[in-house]
């Protein structure tokens, strides 16, 4: 099934000209599935020994600790391995894989996971901080909950505190406490369609991109008010939208002024994922951004990587009124 015609129009203004064939067809090519090792359960190296001994042709990606892929063809024989059985990998596209790690937690951090289910980055933000951290996890539709829950538990992860409920107003029961805040916000996904599934391009519109635009204002806001100054946020999505991605930080850097600044987003320099990244845009429908937003980074999709959104925040002072 083709790719929608406004959404074909609109991806025209947002990839760099010289990218957008690569990534039109992108949308029909399989894609590798990337993994990461699950070492709140196993060790890294001797995880890999073990899938190579099976005959699983792993690849490291270069720039990205701690990630892993195979082949698209090969995804049954990583399936049928026993570290797969085992649980001590997790299959999580290399492109989710950079949120947590531009956010950088560090051992003992507290942090948030505003947007948490199913639980992926949670259980790679569990394992960042290590035993001393701790990770709470939010998640407001009660079954993406209890799949939170499971996926939490079966990653090991012990230092993950789930709570159901709404994320745009966690903030409320802990006012600027958290280290690090992860909002990976829901979103258009347009960075994960494809053209041999009709599914994921069903529920596509520039309606939907209206109204998960609102939903991600109010999340990186409550994400903002819960973050400690002298914190650090990351905003992500799956999607290339603008009013999702830079449209949605500017409107936050606007209510908060200096006390949120935009940094470098922290993504690898080299490797696979460098050659994909691009700048944030400066601009949409005529109307210009903080020329700060530059410094944000969207990942153009390959065969390796899915589209991604990835902003970085710093909280230079209070934003809550505690009078």
């Amino acid at each position: 099934m083709p790719l929608p015609d406004p959404f074909v129009a609109r991806l025209q203004q947002i990839v760099p000209a010289d990218r957008l064939d690569a990534v039109l067809a992108s949308f029909e090519a399989p894609i590798a599935t990337g993994f990461r090792v699950n070492t709140m359960l196993r060790d890294e190296e001797e995880t890999i020994s073990v899938l190579m001994d099976e005959g699983v042709p792993v690849q490291a990606v270069e720039g990205v600790p701690g990630a892993y892929a195979v082949p698209a063809d090969s995804r049954p024989v990583l399936l049928a391995s026993r570290p797969y059985a085992d649980g001590h990998i997790y299959i999580q596209n290399v492109s989710s894989q950079l949120a947590p790690i531009a956010l950088a937690p560090r051992t003992g951090d507290r942090v948030l996971d505003l947007c948490a289910a199913p639980g992926s980055k949670t259980g790679q933000l569990s394992a960042l901080v290590g035993r001393q951290g701790e990770v709470t996890a939010v998640e407001k539709v009660r079954p993406r909950f209890y799949k939170l829950k499971a996926n939490v538990y079966a990653q090991g992860a012990t230092n993950v505190l789930p709570w159901m409920g709404n994320g745009a107003v966690y903030w409320r029961r802990e006012p600027e406490s958290f280290d690090r805040v992860l909002v990976d916000a829901p979103c258009s996904t347009e960075g994960r369609f494809r053209t041999h599934d009709p599914e994921t391009t069903a529920y596509w519109s520039p309606r939907k991109i209206r109204e998960m635009r609102s939903k991600q204002v109010k999340l990186l806001w409550a994400g903002i008010q819960a973050l400690k100054p002298g914190g650090t946020l990351v905003y992500s999505t799956c999607t290339f939208a603008p009013e999702e991605n830079e449209g949605v930080v500017a409107k936050v850097l606007r209510t908060f002024g200096d006390a949120i600044e935009v940094v470098d987003a922290g993504l690898p320099t080299r490797g696979p994922v460098a050659d994909q990244t691009v700048p944030g845009l400066d601009a949409w429908n005529d109307r210009p951004f903080d020329s700060t937003l530059a410094t944000t980074r969207r990942v153009l999709p390959n065969t390796l990587l899915e589209g991604f959104y990835i902003a970085k925040l710093a909280k230079r002072s209070s934003t809550v009124d505690k009078s």
